[in-house]
């Protein structure tokens, strides 16, 4: 029996390309369909995956008018920005200010007298002299006029600063204060004939003026030579004084301010002034309108985007036959069904006259569902009614009292309009002396006190000195604000003082608001043997005639009104009107991506539905390629076992074909012979 090494010999057919003509006929229509499935599943996934970055993006715009706080956002501006220029933040009050400036803050300066024939120096080589310059920042009352200076009072919140002098050069001593970085800048200055050193304090106001003391290597400190030359203080002033410190003065409408620096930030709540010379200006802030119309826009322009890519996957063409990848499909149009719900639905809790988008110049074209803005008409509610606009797409709240605020809400606060009714207002806890404080603290016997601020305790020092009631309660202030235990903690107070009696009062309202004294040996000589402390004490009321939670001046609801929280900030007891409270358009449909795009949203379960489709398709796509396999070995053992059967029979007939031919034929000579 032959054997057949290679398909095809014994028969002569090219056995390979029929078998592989064969697989692939039975594995075509298998193969097609299965392409067909997949480029249908990656098609619908692809459009999911269009369809939920129209979804982000529109979301995105949501974020600048779901939060009440971007609408309160201010502009402001001055009418004469060589005057003082102006910037605001949300916390500003809208309004104009008449605001006149009559002097600026200006730094202390001094400079090296040349009429002292010591002080004319040729060169900043020239040498003065060594020994040390100690630097103290304060009040002065001294007069140029009649170069007399009598009394110098330290500036509390600034340190004494003393500096060595080793080069007792002109440039090294100027080099030498200005390393040692102590708030005053030295420099020389060439006047055509000497050079003169210069002193200028870094810090503007009266209350930085400069006093100088010295201890001269020469051995005098006060006459007219060596270091001596630097002195300025009630014995000894040398130095000529090129500027006076001063405080800025001026006026906010007819109100009179002194400030030590030409940057206000505290005169106007939410306002920053920057002073920059003498004279009138109009300081005005409003509502930013500009930043409020460009995020509405923003928000009809993302929607029409995400209409469009809507429109895009669900469109059909009756003319080509054409459609969009999720043309028919259920899960978009519930998704399209229910953003177009909520857009149409009035809001409820807005401001009366302003439930719809219509009502600020926003319609739905009949076309293709797209939003049209008219800014005109948002302009005009805008200007007289941005809390209709805020209401309208923000979680917004809306009291009738000027002095009650919307704080914050969440998401379980529903929307509606509740009455407030205040049974207890917030206070501040403060401690109030028993007699007339000692005006005389002096170092190590009255100087020291340990005092507790909301819980957070601190140790301060006194600076030694005769005070007015006045600069006392101002040192006493600044010592325990400047404690780092309290910084630390958000923890500050104010100190006053009336007929001679301090109080100190936390900056914090409510229950945990404490002020206390716990020792230090100047405790009885500022507050007296028996001090009066008065706990603050939280906001108390009803918010839609449910109890509400006080913490501070902040009162928050329960029931339908849990998490509208809002701030008192004072006022009457007793009713005090109501609180409008809605969920705007951006505030809702922000909600609504957020269940759609989030981790178990319907597009997440979609996306992960289809990508198991493509994993089965890929399944079935291995379990024809077996089959297939299977085939063509199947199909090669056939066409191996006929080519050795044609082999065979080629085999016999090459044979009898042989033995045929051997035979004699008939009527030959040879079978004659026979």
């Amino acid at each position: 029996m032959s054997h057949i090494s290679s398909p095809g010999i014994g028969s002569g057919l090219d056995v390979t390309s029929l078998v592989t003509q064969l697989v692939a006929a039975e594995g075509q229509p298998a193969t097609q369909r299965l392409d067909r499935r997949e480029a249908e599943v990656q098609a619908r996934l692809t459009a999911y995956g269009t369809l939920k970055g129209a979804f982000s993006a529109f979301q995105t715009s949501l974020a600048a008018l779901k939060d009440a706080t971007t609408f309160q956002n201010k502009s402001a501006q001055s009418s004469d920005t060589a005057v003082a220029t102006v910037s605001t933040t949300n916390a500003a009050v809208a309004g104009v200010f008449d605001l006149s400036v009559t002097q600026l803050a200006e730094a202390h300066s001094l400079a090296t007298d040349t009429a002292l024939s010591a002080a004319q120096f040729t060169s900043l080589g020239d040498v003065v002299g060594t020994g040390t310059l100690t630097f103290k920042f304060g009040t002065t009352d001294y007069d140029p006029s009649t170069d007399t200076y009598t009394s110098f009072v330290q500036n509390p919140d600034k340190a004494v600063e003393t500096v060595t002098i080793t080069d007792g050069s002109l440039s090294g001593i100027r080099d030498a204060i200005n390393d040692a970085d102590i708030g005053v800048t030295a420099s020389t200055v060439f006047d055509g004939t000497n050079y003169r050193l210069v002193f200028t304090v870094e810090d503007t106001g009266a209350a930085n003026s400069l006093e100088i003391t010295v201890s001269d290597d020469d051995g005098d400190d006060s006459d007219g030579a060596g270091l001596s030359l630097f002195s300025f203080n009630a014995t000894s002033n040398n130095m000529i004084q090129t500027q006076a410190a001063q405080d800025a003065m001026l006026s906010i409408n007819g109100i009179d301010i002194q400030s030590a620096g030409n940057t206000l930030d505290k005169a106007l709540e939410g306002l920053t002034i920057n002073l920059l010379s003498t004279g009138s200006a109009t300081l005005t802030v409003e509502k930013d309108a500009s930043a409020i119309s460009t995020n509405v826009s923003n928000f009809v322009a993302k929607f029409n985007a995400l209409v469009s890519t809507i429109n895009d996957l669900s469109s059909y063409d009756p003319a080509t036959g054409s459609a969009g990848a999720l043309n028919g499909d259920g899960i978009l149009r519930s998704l399209d069904g229910q953003l177009r719900r909520i857009l149409s639905n009035p809001v409820q809790g807005a401001a009366d006259g302003f439930s719809i988008l219509a009502d600020i110049g926003i319609t739905r074209s009949s076309d293709d569902g797209t939003l049209v803005l008219d800014n005109t008409r948002l302009d005009e509610v805008i200007k007289e009614n941005p809390e209709a606009v805020t209401a309208l797409f923000a979680a917004f709240g809306n009291p009738d009292d000027a002095l009650v605020r919307f704080s914050a809400s969440t998401d379980a606060t529903l929307a509606g309009e509740y009455a407030i009714n205040i049974t207890q207002l917030a206070s501040q806890g403060r401690l109030t002396g028993s007699a007339a404080a000692n005006l005389t603290i002096t170092s190590g016997s009255n100087d020291t006190l340990n005092i507790s601020v909301d819980g957070v305790s601190a140790s301060i020092t006194l600076q030694a000195g005769t005070y007015t009631e006045s600069a006392l309660a101002a040192e006493l202030q600044s010592r325990i604000n400047a404690s780092d235990a309290l910084k630390d903690n958000d923890v500050a107070v104010t100190v006053s003082v009336s007929s001679g009696v301090l109080t100190v009062t936390s900056n914090r309202y409510g229950s945990a608001s404490k002020v206390a004294v716990t020792g230090g040996n100047a405790a009885t000589g500022l507050f007296g043997a028996s001090p009066t402390a008065t706990d603050g004490v939280d906001v108390a009321g009803t918010i839609g005639g449910f109890e509400a939670t006080g913490s501070g001046q902040t009162l928050t609801g329960t029931n339908a009104a849990t998490g509208l929280a809002i701030v008192v900030d004072g006022g009457a007891l007793g009713d005090r009107g109501t609180v409008r409270f809605s969920r705007g358009y951006a505030d809702e449909i922000d909600r609504f991506l957020s269940s759609v795009l989030g981790s178990d949203g319907i597009l997440k379960s979609v996306t992960e539905g289809l990508n198991s489709r493509i994993e089965r398709i890929n399944d079935d796509r291995e379990t024809l390629a077996r089959r297939l396999e299977s085939l063509e070995d199947r199909l090669r053992r056939q066409f191996t076992a006929l080519d050795t059967l044609v082999s065979q029979l080629q085999a016999t007939s090459d044979f009898l074909t042989n033995q045929l031919a051997s035979l004699p034929v008939i009527g030959s000579r040879s079978s004659q012979k026979n």
